[in-house]
């Protein structure tokens, strides 16, 4: 008996079983992992290098290129604590690199939410200039009066905060939000990090009102009374740049978005090469794998259903299957294997490039057919030829009768066009041995049939013919995929949600400095208006003003954008391209929100009455 792993350990807690050491020879040994403790963390190198001499040795190879090349295997020793990272196990698994930017994203939040209260501080001045220098003039101190502005938005940035534990309460009870998370996210759990948290915030609302409480206090109280100086050239550019930093987040979002939206498109609708579009699946209970020629006969009655096979698993929604290793010395051969019936390869879509396809008399014989890549890497390997395994399952010696065109085996995570594919139906014999492991089964509908009622109608046939289940759910491979690529998509709706409130927070900050600048130039609004200005024409004076800033933070964004988003892309083997029309679409989309937001504060003041604002100013 042993203690339990932690809650957030990789390797789970339950039985753990000691194999017979007999099976270490056989080529067919399945346990993919081997744990190794070492007596200085120094040596991993040697280690790793003596695994690889090892393997080259049992398997005859002496030239270390040619083993690379047609063995394919690497060795790589990875910490536990690493796991999580790594491409090791079949548990969930993380991203460091997802981890750094969400981390970075975080940061920024808090570093945006600092720059657009002061930036909201900033435009409250023009209207709290005079009263708070008029207290000057009645004997309040400036220290006195600086430390109540920054205890204001200190305060503010409190209820914030208690806003923020409402949502983050609310959002633990919404399944659909909890979705966008993995992982405990309560407070109990994260108390260390929701007490960072809550000082950050305050830390946030103090800091954002340092410099307009100086700034409001720095002149001379005479001097304010008299005149206006809040539209000096060192403020305009401290707003400015407040602003442009706001508008290069904005359009890093925007490019990283449109190209998270690409790889999403690609992953749907790219070619897997097989008809992914018209397959549903499902797993089989142990009953119903007694009755597969029942299931067969009574699906294909229907007249949506164009073809069922079974297979061991299905294609395209995972990265890990079945490895085989066969062959000695120069003409051992590593290969994923699935194990099919003869139906399979028809009922996916698959293309026989040469040979033939299964036929039903090759379930007494076992047979294999195998993927282009395969016969391309193994040139030895021709059809009519056969593939020989000992094992304690017995000899086979099954014949290739055919190859299949390359397809999509694996997720995109990993680079298909290298793996070499082999689909195999065993004979009798191997079968009683194995077992039946081809427990999935795959319906092809036909081309002009509705597939939801296909679904149904199968659903109802497997229902009738296994009472012992009684609630079979057929699964398009649109829904695999999305379990598939559950990390990745998290991710999106993450940096989708990011994005939102980002744009939320750059809108309050244009409006803010569009306030800021309309609050000060009352006067010469109305005095443009009265002599014959329109008002399209005062609203374009405000909106040309964000132009520039607008230009020029998209040419800082853009590249730091496709740096972010072609970092994000290495994490797949297969991605798309980041298309040059994702930057000017970026580009017109963040300006049109910019512009759309400084038109309606600046319509508000030139639609008002010239003469109310110059005698009130």
């Amino acid at each position: 008996m042993s203690e339990d792993m932690p809650d957030n350990c990789s390797i789970g807690n339950g039985l753990y079983m000691c194999e017979n050491p007999k099976d270490a020879g056989d080529a067919s040994e399945w346990s993919f992992n081997i744990f190794v403790r070492l007596d200085d963390p120094a040596n991993k190198a040697a280690v790793e290098r003596a695994f690889k001499n090892e393997v080259m040795r049992q398997t005859g190879y002496t030239d270390e290129k040619k083993f690379e090349k047609e063995y394919g295997q690497s060795f790589r020793l990875t910490p536990v604590d690493d796991i999580y990272f790594s491409s090791v196990g079949l548990g969930d698994k993380g991203n460091r690199n997802l981890v750094n930017v969400l981390t970075v994203a975080s940061v920024f939040i808090l570093f945006i939410a600092l720059l657009n209260l002061l930036n909201f501080t900033l435009s409250e001045v023009p209207m709290r200039i005079r009263s708070i220098n008029t207290r000057r003039v009645m004997g309040a101190s400036q220290s006195s009066l600086r430390l109540q502005m920054i205890m204001e938005n200190v305060g503010i940035a409190f209820i914030g905060l208690l806003m923020a534990f409402l949502i983050v309460m609310g959002f633990q009870r919404s399944e659909t939000c909890m979705n966008l998370v993995s992982g405990d996210i309560s407070f109990g759990a994260n108390a260390m990090l929701a007490t960072v948290m809550a000082v950050a915030a305050l830390a946030v609302g103090a800091l954002s009102a340092v410099v307009p409480a100086w700034y409001s206090t720095s002149f001379t109280p005479a001097m304010v009374l008299k005149g206006s100086f809040g539209l000096s050239p060192r403020g305009r550019k401290l707003r400015m740049a407040i602003m442009g930093v706001q508008f290069c987040v904005a359009f890093v979002l925007a490019i990283y978005i449109g190209v998270m939206a690409s790889q999403s498109n690609y992953i749907f609708n790219s070619d897997y090469g097989f008809a992914k579009n018209e397959v549903l699946f499902t797993g089989l209970t142990a009953e119903a794998c007694q009755k597969k020629t029942a299931i067969r006969a009574e699906l294909q009655k229907l007249p949506y259903v164009e073809s069922v096979g079974y297979a061991q698993d299905a294609i395209g929604v995972g990265d890990q299957y079945m490895g085989w290793f066969r062959g000695n010395g120069d003409k051992s051969m590593n290969m994923q294997v699935m194990l099919c019936d003869p139906g399979y390869l028809r009922t996916m879509g698959l293309k026989i490039e040469e040979g033939r396809d299964f036929k039903e008399s090759d379930s007494q014989t076992g047979a294999y057919i195998l993927n282009r890549t395969m016969m391309d890497k193994y040139k030895w390997l021709h059809v009519g030829d056969s593939i020989g395994h000992r094992s304690e399952w017995g000899d086979n010696n099954y014949l290739i009768v055919g190859v299949c065109n390359n397809f999509r085996m694996k997720s995109v995570r990993n680079d298909n066009s290298i793996l070499s594919v082999a689909f195999l139906v065993l004979d009798p014999l191997a079968m009683n041995r194995m077992g039946d492991r081809c427990y999935n089964l795959f319906v092809r509908v036909a081309e002009g049939h509705d597939k939801i009622e296909a679904k149904r109608g199968i659903e109802k046939v497997l229902n009738r013919l296994d009472a012992s289940f009684g609630d079979y759910k057929m699964k398009f491979f649109d829904d695999a995929l999305q379990r598939t690529y559950v990390d990745e998509f998290r991710f999106i709706s993450q940096v989708k949600l990011f994005a939102i409130i980002c744009i939320i927070i750059t809108i309050i900050g244009v409006f803010s400095l569009t306030m800021f600048e309309t609050e000060y130039r009352r006067k010469e609004i109305g005095i443009r208006k009265v002599m014959g200005s329109s008002v399209g024409a005062v609203v374009r004076l405000f909106a040309v003003r964000y132009s520039v800033p607008l230009v020029v933070s998209f040419v800082i964004a853009a590249p730091l954008g496709y740096w972010l988003s072609r970092q994000w892309l290495q994490s797949f083997a297969e991605h798309t391209p980041i298309y040059w029309w994702l930057f000017p679409l970026s580009f017109v989309g963040v300006s049109a929100v910019v512009v759309l937001t400084v038109v309606a504060q600046s319509w508000r003041v030139a639609t008002e009455n010239p003469v109310e604002s110059i005698k009130t100013e």
